[in-house]
Formats: C-alpha cells, structure tokens, sequence
C-alpha cells in the first residue's frame, strides 16, 4: 500500500498568513464568516483575489458582496460563478486561473466556507499545475455550529442530499467485481451519510468520529461520536474509528487502516467532517490513486444559523512530495 504518510506533509501555524504578492481564492457563501479572512487582514497588497460562488447561488450574498467590494480592489477582484454539475468545466476554469501566476508565487486559499467538492477541485488543480509548495490553506475556526440551538441533539446543519457522484480528479479505481467499503468521516449530518450509503450500497462501514486537539471543543467530539452511533445502529458491517481532524498522518492513518481491514474491496471515502479534514482525505487520495472520493451536496441547509465565526485562524502550508 502507497501510504501518503511518508511522503507529504502539511505544517500548520496560527494566524492569517502575509498576503504580499499572493493569489488568494475566496468562496463568497451564506455564512458571514466566508468574509473573515477580508476583514482581518489586508488584500490591497495580493497579485490577485478570486472570488467564487455557485451560479445558481439561492442565498443573499449582497451584505457579503459589499464586504467584498470594501476590502477588495477592483482592478485586483475577479469573481468566478461555476456549476456544481459540470466538475470538468469547473476544473477547467481553476486550472486555468492557477497557471496564469509567476512560478513561486503563494496561493492562499481560504478553506472556511468553500463547499467540499470544489475544495477537493481546488486542490486537484494545484496538484495537477505544481503549485502545491506554494499552496497555504488557511481556516477560521467557528465558536459555535447551528447557533439557534441551546441542545446539542438539536443542532444541525443541512440535510438531503443532491446529486452524488465522485469529485472529478479522485475517481479511484473502482473494480466492478469488487464491493464497496464506504469510509465515513463523520461530523454532524449522520443522515447525509446514510442517504449516500443507500445510493452507492456498500457492503462494509467505518465510520470514524472527529477528535480535536483544540481547547473548548469537546461538545464537538460528543456530537461526532452521537452521529457514528445512530450510524452504526441502523447499518450491518459497520466499524467505528476516530481521527484528529487538525491532524493530517491522523486522517491518514485512520483510512489507511480502513483499507488495511478490508484490501480486496473497493474503498470510497465520503468526507462529512469538516473542511481540513476534507483537505487531509483529498491530500491522501492524491497519492493513493487507487481510493475514490464521493460527495453529494445537501438539499437543505440551515443557512440564517450555521455558524459563529471567531478569531482563532489556522494556516496549513504543503510540501508536496
């Protein structure tokens, strides 16, 4: 097995990295805490800012779009709209935009609010146009998820489940005579996940809960671990493992046994923790090509109550292999 460990790593650091000279690409979404990397630090200073969003954005993005404009120069802002359904055209049009910077300049990418898929495009297309050395991901931490809920079994944050289909760039090797072992990266959505197991029927689960490194997130951790339960109680051949969501070799290290415990079957990970573990899966299915990626945006999400923002930034910078 082609283990990822030993031959790519992610550093991380605390803080919004400089932005001097940067390309920065930003996803413009619901939450107001899309826009937090713009109002702490100063753009005026970026090659170039990349603002994207869906092109059948249903939400009212205008407090963020004056955010936006507020922050940003004009002759420095471009924003990009892109369709969910159409991966290869989506691809095509990042591949193009990190291709156009000098060799060596950063690209900073703000991971926050960026749905999972086009996250995972993202950084297929930094791979595909060697930009990974100079790729920094950065992340505002939120201080609370589904804010209108006091009882953590009422939080939630989306529900349903669209189109599922595997992200374009992390296909895998799917042997047609082989089963299916779902890995399950699990945060809050418990029912996305089994929505997903239904379509794809998978013969073997692990479901692995979030852990956390970091100091006052223990209810998190409750709330993974609550959703590996309700998963593992409706569905047969199930396993339950855990991993550390900041922690890279740790979501490495959990798929690697996922795949360890059942070799002769084809292996799916569906990533439903949040946008740095997705990060982490997405780095691992770079290098083991043989392990797909599959994603299903939610119907429904609970956008006037999704997030707090806080402070706290967390910065990963790549060293490619």
């Amino acid at each position: 097995m082609n283990s990822l460990r030993s031959n790519f790593a992610w550093k991380q650091s605390s803080g919004i990295p400089v932005i001097d000279g940067a390309v920065v690409l930003l996803w413009n979404g619901f939450e107001a805490r899309s826009t937090k990397v713009l109002r702490s630090a100063d753009l005026t200073s970026a090659e170039k800012v990349y603002c994207f969003c869906f092109d059948d954005n249903q939400f009212d993005l205008a407090e963020n779009d004056q955010v936006i404009n507020k922050a940003v120069p004009e002759h420095l802002l471009e924003r990009i709209r892109i369709n969910r359904q159409k991966q290869f055209l989506t691809y095509q049009v990042i591949h193009r935009l990190l291709s156009t910077p000098q060799e060596n300049t950063k690209v900073i990418f703000d991971i926050t609010c960026f749905p999972r898929d086009v996250l995972l495009i993202i950084l297929y297309a930094c791979w595909q146009v060697g930009k990974m050395d100079d790729l920094i991901c950065v992340y505002n931490l939120a201080s609370d998820y589904s804010v209108e809920a006091d009882d953590l079994q009422q939080k939630w944050l989306s529900k349903g489940v669209a189109n599922v289909s595997p992200v374009i760039g992390y296909r895998g090797v799917v042997r047609p005579e082989r089963k299916l072992q779902l890995i399950g990266l699990v945060g809050f959505d418990d029912q996305r996940i089994l929505q997903i197991a239904d379509i794809l029927s998978p013969s073997s689960f692990v479901f692995a809960h979030g852990d956390t490194k970091i100091r006052d997130r223990e209810w998190l951790i409750s709330q993974s671990k609550d959703a590996v339960s309700t998963l593992m109680a409706q569905l047969n051949e199930s396993s339950e493992d855990s991993f550390v969501c900041e922690d890279g070799s740790s979501v490495y290290a959990v798929i690697d046994r996922a795949r360890e415990a059942k070799p002769d079957l084809n292996q799916v990970i569906v990533p439903m923790n949040n946008k740095i573990s997705t990060l982490f899966a997405g780095t691992y299915c770079l290098i083991n090509r043989s392990v797909q990626v599959c994603y299903g945006g939610a119907l429904i999400y609970n956008h006037t109550n999704y997030s707090t923002e806080s402070d706290i930034f967390f910065a990963w910078s790549s060293s490619g292999p």
